[in-house]
């Protein structure tokens, strides 16, 4: 395969465009996509390379979990709580990996003990599943640590993907070119973190995909990614950049798609000391700000202002209008909060999502005219993290999707905002947001959980623990023939069996 680049003028930066498909024994009837993020850490399933390979098509899950915190049979057809620390899953009958071998509980118990035993589990299973076994052929016992009432849930995510046993390298890692999966595509080329070539596998259960082929491109560049898909060398992208979409939307021959995801920019406020400790001073900075302004203005239109961390993706949300900002009010309330005095402060942010230095900088000048004196640092996320942990920094702009682990909010309230949480960005504690999170293990309808996270939602409003500023969206861009594209808010889906290439 040939790669051909074009050069493309951004800004004042020179990027490198999309590098697209040509020439070689490429299909030209292939549908050609280029995706944000490439494969990190040689396919582990432990690893974020997980949810890419779920994204590709190439694997599945027992369980396919919901925003509003259901699930559906997966790879399982049927699944019961058997015991306090027990679960059952009966897999469905006559599936296939791409390699041929027949899927059993054997291969299922295999896939979940290889993660959750790994050095590093991932997030959602860290800590929960004691041991995965085969009864049988078609049935799977999850024993889990202490009783888990969202097991089933954990059971969507990626990383719990059923692996073909032959595809296991020994180092635990995934070969992709032996047919890992029992999605609709499957892996004939890999070129490291370059791209990937698919083709459909027809011995998928639901049936073929409606696309034979695919070529994808791992681009990280989102500048190189919009040049590619409107010079014609890629049919589809993902992850398209708020300032390309003037020019996109100027093109006839392409399309937007957008979703609504449960992911919210907040200014995350450090509760654990001045002059954040102060609930006046947390009040009088929320006053200030115009959420709806920032939507508009430094996004585009590209979102939802925010006054509640739970936006329009999850059914659970208890969102309201965000009130208009009132700096006049802000500074007056400021001022009997501190007697006049001074409030420097120092807000952090990073640039890898190029939205967050500027809603920084418009926070930082509404903030400026109600009274209080900001510096602004930008940093890599990491460092960025460890500083906002830390207690370093008194604010943070920052970026968090609420069920990026399961299609459940407790695991995200109860790491950002619970006394020991692991990331809590606002260094938040308060009894009556303990007490509703100690409801939880208890509760297994969603239905009720549902109502728990929107109590807790309006107790963090309430309290102004960190600000909400907006509700994110994900927007992919593409050649007006591609159809299909999955409107999917836990972005576990993107090459589906459904997407088409006129």
């Amino acid at each position: 395969m040939r790669i051909r680049c074009t050069w493309l003028v951004f800004g004042l930066v020179l990027a490198v465009a999309g590098c697209g498909f040509t020439g070689g024994a490429a299909d030209p009837a292939a549908l050609r996509v280029a995706m944000a993020i490439p494969p990190r850490a040689n396919w582990s399933p432990a690893s974020d390379d997980a949810l890419l390979l779920m994204r590709l098509g190439v694997t599945e899950t027992l369980l396919d979990g919901s925003p509003d915190g259901t699930v559906r049979p997966g790879l399982a057809e049927s699944w019961q709580r058997t015991g306090p620390t027990e679960w059952r899953f009966t897999l469905a009958e006559g599936v296939r990996f791409q390699s041929g071998e027949p899927l059993t509980a054997q291969a299922a118990a295999d896939s979940v003990n290889r993660v959750v035993h790994a050095p590093a589990p991932p997030r959602a299973l860290r800590g929960t599943i004691e041991q995965a076994a085969a009864l049988d052929d078609r049935t799977l016992s999850v024993r889990t640590v202490a009783p888990d009432p969202i097991l089933p849930q954990r059971m969507s995510t990626a990383n719990t993907a059923v692996l073909a046993p032959s595809a296991i390298r020994p180092d635990g890692s995934v070969d992709p070119l032996k047919g890992p999966g029992t999605g609709p595509f499957e892996i004939t080329g890999a070129d490291g973190a370059q791209s990937v070539s698919l083709r459909r596998f027809d011995g998928h259960r639901a049936g073929p995909a409606k696309v034979a082929q695919a070529q994808v491109r791992f681009v990280e560049d989102s500048a190189a990614r919009v040049s590619g898909l409107r010079s014609g060398e890629f049919d589809l992208i993902d992850k398209v950049p708020i300032t390309q979409l003037d020019a996109l939307r100027g093109d006839e021959s392409l399309a937007l798609s957008t979703v609504d995801l449960p992911r919210t920019t907040a200014l995350h406020l450090n509760t654990a000391r001045p002059p954040f400790d102060d609930p006046r001073v947390r009040g009088a900075a929320a006053e200030a700000i115009d959420r709806a302004e920032l939507v508009s203005g430094v996004l585009r239109g590209q979102g939802k202002p925010a006054s509640r961390y739970f936006g329009p993706a999850v059914p659970f949300s208890a969102e309201k209008p965000p009130p208009p900002g009132d700096v006049p009010a802000a500074r007056q309330a400021l001022a009997a909060a501190t007697g006049g005095r001074p409030v420097p402060i120092t807000i952090g942010t990073y640039p890898d999502r190029p939205e967050l230095p500027a809603l920084a900088t418009a926070v930082a000048d509404e903030l400026g005219r109600a009274g209080f004196q900001v510096r602004i640092v930008q940093q890599p996320p990491d460092r960025i993290e460890a500083r906002a942990l830390s207690g370093e920094l008194d604010a943070v702009v920052y970026s968090r999707n609420q069920l990026v682990d399961t299609p459940d909010a407790a695991t995200h309230l109860t790491s950002d905002f619970s006394c020991r949480g692991g990331f809590n960005l606002d260094h938040f504690c308060a009894p009556e947001f303990e007490a509703l999170l100690a409801e939880l293990p208890r509760l297994t309808d969603p239905a009720r959980r549902a109502e728990v996270f929107r109590r807790a939602d309006d107790l963090l409003a309430e309290k102004v623990a960190g600000i909400p500023l907006v509700h994110e969206q994900q927007r992919f861009a593409h050649r007006a023939e591609v159809r299909g594209i999955p409107a999917d808010p836990l972005e576990h889906e993107f090459l589906t069996r459904e997407v088409t290439l006129g």
